[in-house]
Order: structure tokens, then sequence, then C-alpha cells
């Protein structure tokens, strides 16, 4: 009679174990649907035309936040799926719903890096810039999610360089300088350009990724560099090369040398700051060269320019 009772028990138990299981399944199945259902309703179609609405508009908060959890819900499921049942069709269709998501977050992230220059409400565009890094990087997405950082800041970057008067500087365009008067217009425009490129893209570029990227220090010091360092080497370039010009120049120019080294070392302290990363310290210590050369450079020129004097007072005596 006891043995009769435990075979009971445990076809029982063995049956209770099934049910579990198939109910468990099924709300899976359920849970993978419905978020399949949400994510396909915002489904870049590449081949369409019509203009691009983001998930994350002010009135669209609703839906940004069904997407988000909608993806979640993908995440734990494939999570779960990968463990125990590679085989599972189920699988195969979060796979497939996890990468239409990823290419809507990829518009979405450009887009909203895009509209970043020209929205006031910078705090509403950060949040939501950094709700869709975090839900990227987790996914797996990581890289997808640096590049289309990089592209799209770069250029915003480059662009707002480009309209501070820096251009791409070579030593034949510093060539094109053969008189002082030349010289002097152009370290006019770099030094008011520099003051706004240090005070305020460059460090708004450091606020954005701080935040945006506040949870991954590496991927955070990665899209700074990504987005700064060219410009900002080609930036030091110029007074580097101006040491250079002025060496052929027969005008005085240590004027022009003590102008450029004085702004440079007044901003040290937020140069020290933007670039102390290993990823981008290149740029520092371009601009600790620059201070050297130029340092080197008025010294030189103060000498000769005593020589100078005191010959010509010598000869008037």
């Amino acid at each position: 009679m006891e043995i009769t009772t435990i075979t009971i028990t445990s076809t029982t138990m063995s049956s209770t174990s099934s049910s579990s299981s198939c109910s468990s399944d099924s709300m899976m199945e359920d849970n993978i649907q419905r978020a399949e259902k949400i994510i396909h309703k915002w489904k870049i179609d590449s081949h369409s035309h019509s203009t691009f609405i983001s998930i994350f508009h002010k009135n669209n908060t609703t839906e940004a936040t069904l997407f988000l959890n909608s993806v979640s819900t993908l995440q734990r499921a494939m999570h779960f799926l990968s463990s125990n049942d590679k085989k599972s069709s189920n699988l195969s269709i979060a796979q497939r719903s996890m990468q239409i998501a990823m290419k809507r977050l990829e518009k979405e992230f450009h887009q909203l890096l895009l509209d970043y220059n020209h929205n006031r409400q910078h705090f509403i565009s950060i949040s939501n810039l950094r709700l869709i890094a975090e839900t990227m990087i987790s996914c797996g997405y990581a890289k997808e999610c640096i590049s289309v950082y990089k592209i799209t800041r770069k250029s915003s970057i480059d662009e707002a360089l480009s309209h501070l008067g820096i251009q791409q500087y070579k030593h034949s365009h510093i060539k094109k300088m053969i008189t002082a008067t030349d010289l002097q217009n152009q370290v006019k425009i770099w030094l008011n350009a520099f003051q706004i490129a240090i005070k305020t893209v460059f460090r708004e570029e450091k606020f954005l990724c701080d935040h945006v990227f506040s949870s991954y220090p590496a991927i955070r010091n990665l899209c700074f560099t990504n987005s700064t360092k060219e410009g900002a080497l080609n930036l030091f370039t110029f007074p580097d090369l101006i040491v250079a010009i002025c060496k052929r120049l027969k005008s005085d120019t240590l004027f022009v040398k003590m102008d450029l080294y004085n702004s440079i070392s007044d901003l040290w302290p937020e140069i020290d700051t933007l670039f102390s990363h290993e990823s981008i310290s290149s740029v520092k210590l371009q601009a600790e060269s620059c201070l050297h050369k130029l340092s080197d450079s008025v010294r030189t020129s103060a000498v000769l320019r005593r020589s100078e004097l005191l010959a010509s007072h010598l000869i008037h005596c």
C-alpha cells in the first residue's frame, strides 16, 4: 500500500511539474508575441519616404516606455531560451524582433543627437539618449551605439569648429601668410575660436558624453575621444605652425606669439581636465608642446628685440 501511495504521489508531482512548465512556456510565448507586436509597430521601412516620427517625442512618452519594456522582455526571453532551449522557435522570433528594435533605436539615437544642438530642453534629450544607450549596450549592441555616436557627434563638432573659422591647418596653408598683417588676422580669428572651442564646444561635448554614458566609463571616454580628438589636434596645429612661420617673417612677431602663449596658458586647467584621459592625452601633449615652443620662441624674439634696441641706441649715441 505504501509503495502504491508513493507511486501515485510521484506521478502527481510529475504531472504538476509538467503543467507548470507548459504554463511557463505559454506565458513566455505570449510575452514574446506582445513584445513583437509593439516592436513591429515601429519597424523602420528603408523604402519609405515618410517623415520620421520619433517614439521619444514629448507626446509619445507612453509609446517609448512600451517599446523599451518590450525590448527588456525580449532580452529576458532570449537569455532564458539560450540557456534552456536553443532550438525553440520562440528564440528565433525574439532574435529577429530584437534586431528590428535595435535598428529602430539606432535611428532614434541618431535623430536625438542631431536634434540636441537645437533643443533647449537638453535635460529631456540627454535622459532619452541615456535610456537608448543603456538599452542598446545591455542588449549587446554597444558597437552600433558607439558608431552612431561617433558619426553624428564628430560631424557636429567639426561643423561647430568650422563656423568659428577653424580650418584644416597645413603647412602649405600657413605659408601663404607672407606678411605680418596676414599673420595677425589669422591669429585673431584663431584666438577667438580657441576660447569658444575650449569653453563651449569641447566642454559641452564632455558634459554630453559623461551623462549619456554615465554607467559605462570606458565607452564614455571612447566616445568623447572619437568625437573631439581630430578637431582638437587640428586646433593646436595652428600655433605650432605659427612658430615655424615666424622664423622666416622679417617683421616683429613677438606680441603675436605672446598672445598665443597667454591664451593657451590661461585655459590650461580646462585643457588638462578635458583631455586628461589616456585615449585623448595626445591633445594635451600637443598643447604642452605648443606652450614650450611658443615660450622658447618668445624668449628668443625678446632677446633679439633687446639687442636691436640696444644697437639702435648705441648708433644714435
